[in-house]
């Protein structure tokens, strides 16, 4: 590809892409991963399906995506975000314009599995993650922090906009909305989103920068003193998806992250039917859905600015202890303990903060030109978590009529998570053995 010069701008262009990559993931956590939990009881209501039949299109459509995921990985590193971003939007767009015209379950799985399936879960999953990577090196994690708030953007904008279209209009002008809103925000962000910024004669973090490590600012300055191990800056090397694979590194960290998933998918689909089960009013149960996600903007913000600093597999850990104590948490919430589910909220906002770390992790260890790649292929694996846990939760309810056991076991998934993650080599091991391997 030919190289385009171009003037260097005040500001660096890899912040358009964050904010560009905001709006994407924001739709993709509105349109599957937070925002599905709200059509759960009214499909029920309105077909007469169990909680396990929903559960299982829910989870045909994210297995879907993930076995698309790789392919898209591929894609954008051929190509960058911009086609991706297009078709994502377009399918997931479509598909949730037709929802509410499906008159039987199979047309629904068709539209849920075929199309938000497919740009949801496949196109749009990662793209974002996989853009700004290429953008940032030394303020990847801070870069990728203010990514993923866009999970707090759509508890704090979108999911009380379409909860609100449901109560007044119903489910299906609410699923309407929500396709036409993935529409035109998609189209609207696609032209400005670019692929590798040497494309531009640019180079990651704009300028010199890159090149060491970046000095802490003095107002945050007693966060040296932070009982962590530093983050150091190493030379870039890039790794080929096929040397990733052969790493024990990929699959500790990734079956860590499958059993962060295993508990994510429980209270992502049922996390609102197991408030109202508990006997909680749907307004509590939507404020605490919304609570935890905009707790999670300040706290990704703060992990990923740390993440830049600090050993991320260290913040990884104790992220995932919080994640495991907010679902016991959870487990034991009911109408005379209702504080349990504003501890919930709480730490659950705080424990969601690892995805900047999970996705600059890949990035730092195994470089940028097959990122899309690896991480897509990471991503599908550990992600297929959220199917086994969702599918759990929804068959433990329908059998037993309580999420708490389910919840009881996610939270110890969480636990022997934090374990695998101690035990992840440091990069400077990674890229030794990378080298072994070389010679």
């Amino acid at each position: 590809m030919a190289t385009t010069h171009m003037a260097r701008p005040r500001l660096f262009y890899g912040w358009v892409i964050v904010a560009g990559a905001w709006f994407i993931y924001m739709l993709n956590q509105v349109a599957f991963t937070w925002g599905f939990t709200m059509f759960v009881n009214p499909l029920a209501d309105t077909f007469g399906w169990s909680r396990t039949r929903i559960t299982i299109a829910w989870a045909l459509s994210l297995s879907w995506g993930l076995l698309l995921g790789p392919w898209f990985g591929r894609w954008f590193d051929r190509r960058g975000p911009r086609p991706l971003i297009v078709t994502g939007g377009v399918l997931g767009g479509v598909g949730w314009l037709l929802i509410p015209t499906a008159t039987n379950y199979w047309i629904f799985l068709a539209y849920l599995v075929l199309l938000v399936g497919s740009g949801v879960n496949g196109a749009l999953a990662s793209v974002g993650a996989a853009a700004i990577s290429q953008w940032f090196r030394v303020r990847r994690s801070f870069a990728l922090g203010i990514y993923f708030t866009s999970s707090g953007g759509a508890g704090l904008l979108m999911i009380p906009f379409v909860s609100a279209l449901g109560q007044w209009y119903g489910w299906q002008a609410s699923a309407a909305g929500l396709g036409a809103t993935m529409l035109i925000i998609s189209l609207a962000v696609a032209p400005f989103m670019r692929h590798r910024p040497e494309h531009y004669g640019l180079v990651p973090d704009g300028g010199p920068v890159a090149q060491t490590a970046a000095p802490m600012a003095a107002s945050w300055s007693f966060l040296k003193r932070f009982p962590l191990p530093k983050q150091h800056l190493l030379p870039e090397r890039d790794w080929s998806l096929s040397e990733a694979l052969r790493s024990t590194s990929f699959w500790l960290f990734t079956v860590a992250i499958f059993l962060r998933y295993f508990g994510m998918g429980i209270s992502q689909v049922h996390q609102i039917p197991h408030m109202l089960a508990q006997g909680l009013s749907p307004a509590i149960a939507t404020a605490v859905l919304s609570l935890s996600l905009i707790i999670n903007i300040p706290t990704r913000i703060v992990i990923g600015w740390m993440g830049d600093h600090f050993s991320k597999k260290w913040l990884l850990n104790l992220l995932a202890i919080a994640g495991g104590l907010a679902l016991w948490s959870f487990a034991l919430a009911s109408p005379t303990h209702t504080a349990f589910v504003w501890i919930y909220a709480t730490l659950w906002g705080v424990g969601l903060a690892m995805l900047p770390l999970q996705a600059a992790w890949i990035a730092d260890n195994y470089g940028r030109k097959s990122y899309g790649s690896i991480n897509s292929t990471s991503n599908s694996l550990a992600l297929s978590g959220r199917v086994v846990g969702g599918l759990g939760a929804a068959l433990a309810f329908d059998y037993f009529g309580s999420y708490k056991q389910i919840m009881f076991l996610g939270a110890a998934g969480f636990a022997v998570g934090a374990i695998l993650l101690l035990l992840l080599p440091s990069p400077e091991r990674v890229q030794r053995a990378q080298g072994q391997d070389a010679r």
